[in-house]
């Protein structure tokens, strides 16, 4: 049964490195508040993003706040139709300046970088097709150049469940969200396609792919007609390239402190937790820009 090894959150971090965790996870509409105050414990998060959670937000907090710090607090939003955020250092900000259908786009300070993080929960594999799924992900792109627009600035990363694969059409076409496998590959900065310039993105989920990792295989295992593949990568962070430099890691995890979230088989244990993993992400700002 695979193991997620356990992580040295602090490992290779330099001394002037202002580190930020953040903990995205589709609860899939079940009560797992103990397991989230559970992780935040275990990782020392920053914040805790929760898609598809039917607990009310303030109970949430009060949990957060009892059992893991009385520092949480929930960021200003529009709506948290998709999205509960909660944040337990007030300089991150992690206010929303945008919200769309299935996006919440936040402040987001990394260090001294003044950053958005842009929430994202993508049309869903059962009732939405390949094409309509590229198509949400063109969609994607183009409210993220409107966003990264409006507020003077590309440093932006993707965080959430896209119900797409980092090798779908949608994560990779150059109009829509041109997310690379490797850093390497996002060097350049840019692509043209048709003329048009469109910015590269580092996509971090495919080295965690496969059974040759230290941890499970994806974040999500289906083997019904949507999901041939069985294991699915469908939580994924995506960082533009001006900002790859401070990203430091991402862990798919695999427990709340003694509650194991996989089942006998090493897969999502969607009976008593949810039908996907949980995914720390760590970025490292520097204490000058």
């Amino acid at each position: 049964m695979p193991r997620a090894k356990s992580p040295a959150y602090n490992n290779g971090m330099p001394q002037d490195c202002s580190l930020s965790r953040i903990i995205f996870w589709n609860v899939n509409n079940k009560d797992l508040t103990d397991a989230v105050c559970s992780l935040a414990n275990l990782t020392t998060a920053d914040v805790i993003v929760l898609n598809e959670n039917k607990v009310p937000s303030d109970r949430t907090l009060r949990e957060l706040q009892k059992n893991v710090s009385a520092d949480f607090y929930r960021p200003h939003a529009m709506s948290e139709k998709r999205f509960h955020c909660f944040c337990r250092r007030c300089e991150l900000d992690i206010s929303e300046v945008h919200s769309g259908e299935r996006t919440s786009t936040r402040k987001w300070r990394i260090g001294t970088h003044r950053a958005l993080l842009s929430l994202v929960h993508g049309v869903d594999i059962r009732n939405y097709d390949g094409e309509t799924r590229q198509s949400f992900a063109q969609s994607l792109a183009s409210e993220v150049r409107f966003v990264q627009e409006q507020h003077g600035t590309r440093k932006l990363v993707l965080l959430g469940d896209f119900n797409m694969n980092p090798y779908d059409r949608g994560m990779n076409l150059a109009a829509g969200l041109n997310a690379m496998m490797t850093r390497s590959c996002v060097t350049p900065g840019f692509r043209r396609h048709l003329n048009e310039r469109y910015d590269f993105y580092y996509n971090p989920m495919w080295s965690l792919f496969g059974d040759n990792t230290d941890g499970p295989a994806g974040t999500v295992h289906d083997t019904s007609n949507q999901g041939p593949y069985g294991w699915n990568m469908l939580d994924q962070v995506v960082i533009h390239h001006s900002i790859v430099p401070l990203f430091h890691d991402v862990t798919i995890l695999t427990e709340a402190g003694v509650q194991s979230l996989m089942d006998a088989k090493g897969r999502p244990d969607a009976e008593n937790a949810s039908d996907h993993f949980p995914i720390l992400v760590s970025f490292c700002g520097e204490n000058h820009e």
